[in-house]
Protein backbone atom coordinates (compact mmCIF):
# COMPACT_ATOMS: atom_id res chain seq x y z
CA UNK A 1 0.00 0.00 0.00
CA UNK A 2 1.25 3.42 -0.88
CA UNK A 3 0.14 6.68 0.65
CA UNK A 4 0.71 9.87 -0.71
CA UNK A 5 0.18 13.22 1.56
CA UNK A 6 -1.65 16.19 -0.32
CA UNK A 7 -0.65 19.36 0.35
CA UNK A 8 -3.13 22.88 -0.61
CA UNK A 9 -1.62 26.11 -1.45
CA UNK A 10 -3.99 28.89 -0.78
CA UNK A 11 -4.19 32.29 -2.87
CA UNK A 12 -2.48 33.73 0.07
CA UNK A 13 0.36 30.93 -0.33
CA UNK A 14 -0.82 29.70 3.12
CA UNK A 15 -0.02 25.85 3.01
CA UNK A 16 -1.61 22.67 4.42
CA UNK A 17 -2.29 19.15 4.70
CA UNK A 18 -5.16 18.33 3.39
CA UNK A 19 -5.46 14.98 2.94
CA UNK A 20 -3.77 11.53 2.30
CA UNK A 21 -3.84 9.07 -1.15
CA UNK A 22 -3.93 5.16 -0.46
CA UNK A 23 -3.11 3.17 -3.20
CA UNK A 24 -2.62 -0.32 -4.08
CA UNK A 25 -0.09 -2.08 -6.26
CA UNK A 26 -1.31 -2.42 -9.53
CA UNK A 27 -3.41 -6.31 -10.46
CA UNK A 28 -2.38 -8.47 -13.56
CA UNK A 29 -4.51 -6.45 -15.92
CA UNK A 30 -2.94 -2.98 -14.59
CA UNK A 31 -5.65 -1.80 -12.09
CA UNK A 32 -4.71 -0.29 -9.29
CA UNK A 33 -6.87 0.82 -5.93
CA UNK A 34 -7.53 3.38 -4.58
CA UNK A 35 -8.99 6.24 -1.55
CA UNK A 36 -8.58 9.61 -0.04
CA UNK A 37 -9.19 10.55 3.20
CA UNK A 38 -9.47 14.27 4.15
CA UNK A 39 -7.33 15.40 7.42
CA UNK A 40 -9.48 16.39 10.13
CA UNK A 41 -7.38 19.62 10.29
CA UNK A 42 -8.36 20.71 7.05
CA UNK A 43 -12.00 19.43 7.71
CA UNK A 44 -11.92 21.84 10.65
CA UNK A 45 -9.97 25.00 8.83
CA UNK A 46 -12.16 28.07 8.26
CA UNK A 47 -11.06 28.15 4.54
CA UNK A 48 -11.69 24.62 3.65
CA UNK A 49 -13.36 23.23 0.42
CA UNK A 50 -13.92 20.40 -1.59
CA UNK A 51 -11.35 19.76 -3.93
CA UNK A 52 -14.04 18.04 -6.09
CA UNK A 53 -17.32 19.08 -5.05
CA UNK A 54 -18.45 15.66 -7.56
CA UNK A 55 -16.31 13.33 -6.46
CA UNK A 56 -15.19 14.35 -3.19
CA UNK A 57 -17.43 16.29 -0.97
CA UNK A 58 -16.15 17.25 2.35
CA UNK A 59 -16.51 14.30 5.00
CA UNK A 60 -13.90 12.52 7.35
CA UNK A 61 -14.86 9.20 5.85
CA UNK A 62 -12.42 7.35 3.14
CA UNK A 63 -13.45 7.96 -0.12
CA UNK A 64 -12.65 5.17 -3.17
CA UNK A 65 -12.22 6.12 -6.42
CA UNK A 66 -13.76 3.58 -9.55
CA UNK A 67 -10.78 4.52 -11.50
CA UNK A 68 -8.24 2.23 -12.56
CA UNK A 69 -5.64 4.61 -12.37
CA UNK A 70 -5.81 4.66 -8.46
CA UNK A 71 -6.24 7.95 -7.67
CA UNK A 72 -9.25 10.39 -8.20
CA UNK A 73 -9.40 12.61 -11.31
CA UNK A 74 -8.44 15.56 -9.44
CA UNK A 75 -4.66 14.83 -8.26
CA UNK A 76 -4.40 13.28 -12.17
CA UNK A 77 -4.79 16.99 -13.08
CA UNK A 78 -2.10 18.00 -11.60
CA UNK A 79 0.24 15.87 -13.89
CA UNK A 80 1.31 16.81 -17.50
CA UNK A 81 0.19 15.06 -20.57
CA UNK A 82 2.65 12.86 -23.05
CA UNK A 83 5.32 15.29 -23.18
CA UNK A 84 5.73 15.97 -19.59
CA UNK A 85 5.21 12.68 -18.60
CA UNK A 86 7.94 11.40 -20.86
CA UNK A 87 10.64 14.05 -19.20
CA UNK A 88 9.75 13.32 -15.73
CA UNK A 89 10.30 9.33 -16.38
CA UNK A 90 13.46 10.44 -17.72
CA UNK A 91 14.38 12.72 -14.82
CA UNK A 92 13.75 9.85 -12.34
CA UNK A 93 14.46 7.32 -14.50
CA UNK A 94 11.21 5.66 -13.90
CA UNK A 95 10.85 1.89 -15.60
CA UNK A 96 7.95 1.53 -17.80
CA UNK A 97 6.26 -0.77 -15.74
CA UNK A 98 5.98 1.74 -12.61
CA UNK A 99 5.33 4.35 -14.90
CA UNK A 100 1.24 4.85 -13.12
CA UNK A 101 -0.20 7.64 -12.18
CA UNK A 102 0.25 7.50 -8.54
CA UNK A 103 4.24 7.15 -9.12
CA UNK A 104 4.35 10.03 -11.76
CA UNK A 105 2.41 12.15 -8.45
CA UNK A 106 4.79 10.94 -5.69
CA UNK A 107 7.95 12.19 -8.49
CA UNK A 108 6.54 15.08 -9.09
CA UNK A 109 6.32 16.75 -6.12
CA UNK A 110 5.48 20.31 -5.21
CA UNK A 111 6.00 21.32 -9.20
CA UNK A 112 2.40 20.67 -10.87
CA UNK A 113 0.02 23.37 -11.98
CA UNK A 114 -2.65 24.25 -9.92
CA UNK A 115 -2.64 24.23 -5.97
CA UNK A 116 -2.05 20.56 -4.93
CA UNK A 117 1.54 19.06 -4.32
CA UNK A 118 2.37 15.43 -3.07
CA UNK A 119 5.03 13.79 -0.89
CA UNK A 120 5.41 10.40 0.44
CA UNK A 121 6.96 11.07 4.39
CA UNK A 122 7.96 14.78 5.24
CA UNK A 123 6.85 17.65 3.27
CA UNK A 124 9.79 18.70 0.49
CA UNK A 125 11.40 21.53 0.66
CA UNK A 126 9.53 23.83 -2.51
CA UNK A 127 12.11 23.94 -4.93
CA UNK A 128 11.38 26.16 -8.31
CA UNK A 129 11.61 24.33 -11.03
CA UNK A 130 11.20 27.53 -13.50
CA UNK A 131 13.82 28.21 -16.00
CA UNK A 132 14.80 31.85 -16.79
CA UNK A 133 13.77 33.70 -19.77
CA UNK A 134 17.77 34.23 -20.95
CA UNK A 135 17.26 29.87 -20.94
CA UNK A 136 15.15 29.97 -23.82
CA UNK A 137 17.35 29.62 -26.83
CA UNK A 138 19.02 26.83 -25.17
CA UNK A 139 15.81 25.53 -24.24
CA UNK A 140 13.60 25.31 -27.55
CA UNK A 141 16.76 23.53 -29.08
CA UNK A 142 17.61 21.08 -25.96
CA UNK A 143 13.71 20.40 -26.69
CA UNK A 144 13.93 19.92 -30.81
CA UNK A 145 17.24 17.80 -30.25
CA UNK A 146 14.78 15.43 -27.45
CA UNK A 147 12.10 15.41 -29.59
CA UNK A 148 14.30 14.43 -32.82
CA UNK A 149 16.05 11.57 -30.79
CA UNK A 150 19.78 13.92 -31.03
CA UNK A 151 21.89 14.49 -28.19
CA UNK A 152 21.43 17.14 -25.68
CA UNK A 153 24.10 18.88 -23.19
CA UNK A 154 24.14 17.31 -19.98
CA UNK A 155 23.11 20.71 -18.65
CA UNK A 156 20.37 21.82 -20.99
CA UNK A 157 19.11 18.53 -20.50
CA UNK A 158 18.64 18.93 -16.65
CA UNK A 159 17.22 22.16 -16.98
CA UNK A 160 15.01 20.51 -19.56
CA UNK A 161 13.86 18.01 -16.99
CA UNK A 162 13.28 20.38 -14.48
CA UNK A 163 10.97 23.41 -15.94
CA UNK A 164 9.63 20.80 -18.70
CA UNK A 165 8.00 18.01 -17.23
CA UNK A 166 5.57 20.08 -14.88
CA UNK A 167 3.18 21.82 -17.73
CA UNK A 168 0.28 20.02 -18.93
CA UNK A 169 -0.64 19.06 -22.81
CA UNK A 170 1.14 16.80 -25.44
CA UNK A 171 3.21 19.50 -26.77
CA UNK A 172 6.69 20.62 -25.89
CA UNK A 173 6.55 23.28 -23.19
CA UNK A 174 8.49 24.59 -19.92
CA UNK A 175 7.71 26.81 -16.96
CA UNK A 176 9.79 30.25 -17.20
CA UNK A 177 10.06 33.35 -14.89
CA UNK A 178 11.14 36.75 -15.76
CA UNK A 179 13.13 38.95 -14.07
CA UNK A 180 9.96 40.50 -12.22
CA UNK A 181 9.48 36.62 -11.53
CA UNK A 182 6.12 36.25 -13.23
CA UNK A 183 5.45 32.63 -13.89
CA UNK A 184 4.77 31.79 -17.53
CA UNK A 185 4.27 28.73 -19.50
CA UNK A 186 6.49 28.43 -22.59
CA UNK A 187 4.79 26.67 -25.50
CA UNK A 188 7.32 25.38 -27.85
CA UNK A 189 7.91 24.21 -31.56
CA UNK A 190 7.33 20.77 -32.30
CA UNK A 191 9.84 18.85 -34.54
CA UNK A 192 7.15 17.57 -37.10
CA UNK A 193 4.89 21.02 -37.18
CA UNK A 194 3.35 21.58 -40.94
CA UNK A 195 1.87 25.20 -39.30
CA UNK A 196 3.68 27.93 -36.84
CA UNK A 197 1.36 26.87 -34.10
CA UNK A 198 3.16 29.24 -31.49
CA UNK A 199 2.23 32.17 -33.88
CA UNK A 200 -0.93 30.93 -34.72
CA UNK A 201 -1.90 30.34 -31.22
CA UNK A 202 -1.05 34.35 -30.33
CA UNK A 203 -3.25 35.74 -32.89
CA UNK A 204 -6.18 33.59 -31.85
CA UNK A 205 -5.67 34.42 -28.15
CA UNK A 206 -5.70 38.01 -29.26
CA UNK A 207 -8.93 37.37 -31.63
CA UNK A 208 -10.55 35.70 -28.20
CA UNK A 209 -9.66 38.69 -26.46
CA UNK A 210 -10.89 41.39 -29.27
CA UNK A 211 -14.38 39.26 -28.60
CA UNK A 212 -14.76 39.86 -25.22
CA UNK A 213 -13.20 36.55 -24.14
CA UNK A 214 -11.15 36.47 -20.60
CA UNK A 215 -7.53 34.96 -21.53
CA UNK A 216 -4.01 34.94 -20.04
CA UNK A 217 -1.45 37.24 -21.14
CA UNK A 218 0.54 36.43 -23.85
CA UNK A 219 3.47 37.33 -25.71
CA UNK A 220 5.52 35.87 -28.39
CA UNK A 221 9.61 35.75 -27.38
CA UNK A 222 12.08 35.23 -30.15
CA UNK A 223 14.72 32.29 -28.86
CA UNK A 224 17.13 32.40 -31.46
CA UNK A 225 15.70 30.85 -35.22
CA UNK A 226 12.36 30.04 -33.47
CA UNK A 227 9.26 31.73 -32.08
CA UNK A 228 8.14 30.74 -28.70
CA UNK A 229 4.88 31.68 -27.17
CA UNK A 230 4.64 32.68 -23.18
CA UNK A 231 1.05 32.80 -21.56
CA UNK A 232 1.01 34.20 -18.14
CA UNK A 233 -0.08 31.64 -15.05
CA UNK A 234 -3.36 32.06 -13.84
CA UNK A 235 -3.30 29.64 -11.44
CA UNK A 236 -0.52 31.30 -9.52
CA UNK A 237 -1.63 34.90 -7.29
CA UNK A 238 -0.33 38.10 -7.17
CA UNK A 239 0.72 36.96 -3.40
CA UNK A 240 2.62 34.15 -4.40
CA UNK A 241 -0.45 31.63 -3.46
CA UNK A 242 -2.05 29.32 -5.43
CA UNK A 243 -5.53 28.60 -6.86
CA UNK A 244 -7.11 25.25 -7.25
CA UNK A 245 -8.19 23.92 -10.25
CA UNK A 246 -9.99 21.25 -11.52
CA UNK A 247 -10.56 20.01 -15.44
CA UNK A 248 -14.33 19.21 -16.67
CA UNK A 249 -13.45 15.82 -17.80
CA UNK A 250 -12.78 15.18 -13.80
CA UNK A 251 -16.20 17.17 -12.86
CA UNK A 252 -18.09 15.07 -16.01
CA UNK A 253 -16.40 12.05 -14.81
CA UNK A 254 -15.33 11.29 -18.50
CA UNK A 255 -12.83 8.38 -19.36
CA UNK A 256 -10.92 10.25 -21.98
CA UNK A 257 -10.96 13.76 -23.26
CA UNK A 258 -13.13 13.87 -26.34
CA UNK A 259 -16.29 12.40 -24.48
CA UNK A 260 -19.56 14.71 -23.91
CA UNK A 261 -21.06 17.70 -24.91
CA UNK A 262 -20.76 21.51 -24.17
CA UNK A 263 -24.24 20.98 -22.99
CA UNK A 264 -22.93 19.01 -19.92
CA UNK A 265 -20.27 21.66 -18.83
CA UNK A 266 -23.09 24.22 -18.84
CA UNK A 267 -24.55 21.60 -16.33
CA UNK A 268 -21.46 21.77 -14.57
CA UNK A 269 -21.30 25.38 -14.24
CA UNK A 270 -25.00 26.21 -13.20
CA UNK A 271 -24.08 23.63 -10.55
CA UNK A 272 -20.88 24.40 -8.98
CA UNK A 273 -19.76 28.27 -9.67
CA UNK A 274 -20.47 30.73 -7.62
CA UNK A 275 -21.36 33.40 -10.40
CA UNK A 276 -23.08 30.95 -12.62
CA UNK A 277 -25.00 33.66 -14.90
CA UNK A 278 -21.34 35.02 -15.58
CA UNK A 279 -20.01 31.61 -16.36
CA UNK A 280 -22.68 30.59 -18.76
CA UNK A 281 -21.88 33.50 -20.79
CA UNK A 282 -18.53 33.45 -20.78
CA UNK A 283 -18.75 29.42 -21.97
CA UNK A 284 -21.53 30.15 -24.74
CA UNK A 285 -19.01 32.86 -25.87
CA UNK A 286 -15.83 30.81 -25.77
CA UNK A 287 -18.46 27.85 -27.68
CA UNK A 288 -19.22 30.81 -30.36
CA UNK A 289 -15.54 31.11 -30.82
CA UNK A 290 -14.66 27.68 -31.04
CA UNK A 291 -16.99 26.81 -33.79
CA UNK A 292 -15.64 30.48 -35.74
CA UNK A 293 -12.27 29.98 -35.83
CA UNK A 294 -12.31 26.15 -35.94
CA UNK A 295 -10.83 24.96 -32.61
CA UNK A 296 -11.54 21.29 -32.84
CA UNK A 297 -9.48 20.76 -30.06
CA UNK A 298 -11.82 21.54 -27.48
CA UNK A 299 -11.65 18.68 -25.48
CA UNK A 300 -12.88 18.63 -21.95
CA UNK A 301 -8.99 18.95 -20.38
CA UNK A 302 -9.42 22.07 -21.94
CA UNK A 303 -11.87 24.01 -19.91
CA UNK A 304 -11.52 24.01 -15.74
CA UNK A 305 -13.08 25.47 -12.86
CA UNK A 306 -10.57 27.92 -10.82
CA UNK A 307 -11.01 28.05 -6.64
CA UNK A 308 -10.83 31.73 -5.73
CA UNK A 309 -11.56 32.95 -2.26
CA UNK A 310 -15.45 33.51 -3.17
CA UNK A 311 -15.42 29.62 -4.85
CA UNK A 312 -15.40 27.79 -8.18
CA UNK A 313 -15.25 29.65 -11.24
CA UNK A 314 -14.22 29.05 -15.03
CA UNK A 315 -10.50 29.70 -16.11
CA UNK A 316 -9.54 31.81 -18.26
CA UNK A 317 -9.62 30.46 -22.09
CA UNK A 318 -6.73 28.78 -22.91
CA UNK A 319 -4.92 26.17 -26.03
CA UNK A 320 -7.08 28.16 -28.66
CA UNK A 321 -6.18 27.22 -32.13
CA UNK A 322 -7.82 26.85 -35.14
CA UNK A 323 -8.30 23.46 -37.22
CA UNK A 324 -4.64 23.43 -37.96
CA UNK A 325 -5.22 19.15 -38.31
CA UNK A 326 -8.14 19.92 -40.41
CA UNK A 327 -10.51 18.00 -38.01
CA UNK A 328 -13.04 19.68 -39.00
CA UNK A 329 -15.18 17.73 -36.38
CA UNK A 330 -15.48 19.04 -33.08
CA UNK A 331 -13.93 16.98 -29.41
CA UNK A 332 -17.27 17.83 -28.01
CA UNK A 333 -20.53 18.34 -29.68
CA UNK A 334 -22.44 20.90 -29.81
CA UNK A 335 -26.22 20.75 -28.00
CA UNK A 336 -29.21 21.15 -30.07
CA UNK A 337 -29.45 18.53 -32.61
CA UNK A 338 -25.61 20.16 -34.48
CA UNK A 339 -23.39 17.04 -33.31
CA UNK A 340 -19.84 18.00 -33.92
CA UNK A 341 -19.89 19.62 -36.75
CA UNK A 342 -19.60 22.97 -37.01
CA UNK A 343 -23.32 24.72 -35.87
CA UNK A 344 -24.95 27.61 -37.81
CA UNK A 345 -26.71 31.09 -36.37
CA UNK A 346 -29.56 29.46 -35.51
CA UNK A 347 -28.38 26.58 -34.29
CA UNK A 348 -26.24 28.71 -31.33
CA UNK A 349 -29.31 30.68 -30.87
CA UNK A 350 -31.00 28.00 -30.10
CA UNK A 351 -28.15 26.74 -27.36
CA UNK A 352 -27.67 30.35 -25.96
CA UNK A 353 -31.79 30.51 -25.40
CA UNK A 354 -31.81 26.95 -24.06
CA UNK A 355 -29.18 27.74 -21.53
CA UNK A 356 -30.54 31.17 -20.25
CA UNK A 357 -27.17 32.98 -21.91
CA UNK A 358 -28.50 36.81 -21.24
CA UNK A 359 -27.57 38.15 -24.33
CA UNK A 360 -26.74 35.55 -27.04
CA UNK A 361 -27.51 37.31 -30.20
CA UNK A 362 -24.98 39.97 -28.80
CA UNK A 363 -22.44 37.01 -27.96
CA UNK A 364 -22.41 35.68 -31.85
CA UNK A 365 -22.29 39.30 -33.43
CA UNK A 366 -18.91 40.19 -31.18
CA UNK A 367 -17.65 36.97 -32.34
CA UNK A 368 -18.64 38.01 -35.90
CA UNK A 369 -16.91 41.21 -36.37
CA UNK A 370 -13.93 40.26 -34.01
CA UNK A 371 -13.71 37.33 -36.64
CA UNK A 372 -14.29 39.43 -39.92
CA UNK A 373 -10.40 40.76 -39.07
CA UNK A 374 -8.55 37.85 -38.25
CA UNK A 375 -6.11 37.70 -41.52
CA UNK A 376 -5.11 41.60 -39.97
CA UNK A 377 -4.38 40.18 -36.73
CA UNK A 378 -2.55 36.37 -37.96
CA UNK A 379 -0.25 39.14 -40.01
CA UNK A 380 0.28 41.27 -36.65
CA UNK A 381 1.32 38.26 -35.30
CA UNK A 382 3.60 37.58 -38.22
CA UNK A 383 1.61 34.01 -39.22
CA UNK A 384 3.15 33.37 -42.98
CA UNK A 385 1.05 33.52 -45.65
CA UNK A 386 1.21 30.23 -46.62
CA UNK A 387 -0.02 29.50 -42.99
CA UNK A 388 -2.94 31.34 -43.70
CA UNK A 389 -3.76 30.51 -47.25
CA UNK A 390 -4.36 26.79 -45.69
CA UNK A 391 -6.87 28.09 -43.23
CA UNK A 392 -8.77 30.40 -44.67
CA UNK A 393 -11.23 28.38 -46.41
CA UNK A 394 -12.40 26.44 -43.33
CA UNK A 395 -12.56 29.64 -41.26
CA UNK A 396 -14.56 31.25 -44.17
CA UNK A 397 -16.54 28.47 -44.24
CA UNK A 398 -17.32 28.73 -40.73
CA UNK A 399 -18.11 32.91 -40.20
CA UNK A 400 -20.32 32.17 -43.23
CA UNK A 401 -22.30 29.70 -40.89
CA UNK A 402 -22.53 32.03 -38.18
CA UNK A 403 -22.74 35.28 -39.80
CA UNK A 404 -26.56 34.63 -40.63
Amino acid sequence: MQRLNVMLTLPDGQRMLCGEIFTTTPDSRGKIEGSFRYTKEYLLHPDTFALDPEYLPLSPADVATQRSQGVHGVFEDALPDDWGRELLSKKWNIPRSEQTVPIFLKFLGSNGLGALSFYTDKEEPYLDPSGNLHDLSRLVDAALNYDAGLPVEDDDLRTLFSCGSSPGGARPKALIKNKAKMQWIAKFPKLNDKYHVESIEAASLQLARDTGLQVPNFLIQNAGNQKVLLVERFDVTGEGGRNHMISMQTLLGADGYYNLSYSDMFKVINKYSYRPQEDTNKLFRQMVFNAAIGNTDDHLKNFCLLHTTKGFTLSPAYDLVPDIHHNREHRLSFPQGAGTLPPDRQVLQRIGKVQKVSDPEQIIEDVVLSMAKWQEVFWQYEVPENDIQRLEPGITQRLNRISG
